[in-house]
């Protein structure tokens, strides 16, 4: 028997935009430990990194976030 947090699709977008903010604010977290920069980004074209990165159906891309070093430095 499954057991799921979320039984509608309102409560699904609320938990998982909740996780993705503690997913990025750890990735921004370590990025600032390792000097390194990152930003998240929004614009991404979400149907075409679904099938690049082979995401099973109920997986859903919601932001992209990109690390690297800074040219300034």
């Amino acid at each position: 028997m499954k057991t799921y947090l979320a039984k509608d699709d309102n409560r699904k977008w609320f938990v998982s935009g909740t996780d993705t903010g503690f997913i990025s604010q750890n990735v921004y977290l370590y990025s600032a430990a390792a000097k390194l920069n990152t930003v998240v980004l929004g614009l991404v074209h979400r149907d075409k990194l679904h099938k690049i990165i082979a995401l099973k159906e109920c997986e859903k891309v919601v932001y992209t976030q990109v690390v690297g070093k800074s040219f300034d430095e």
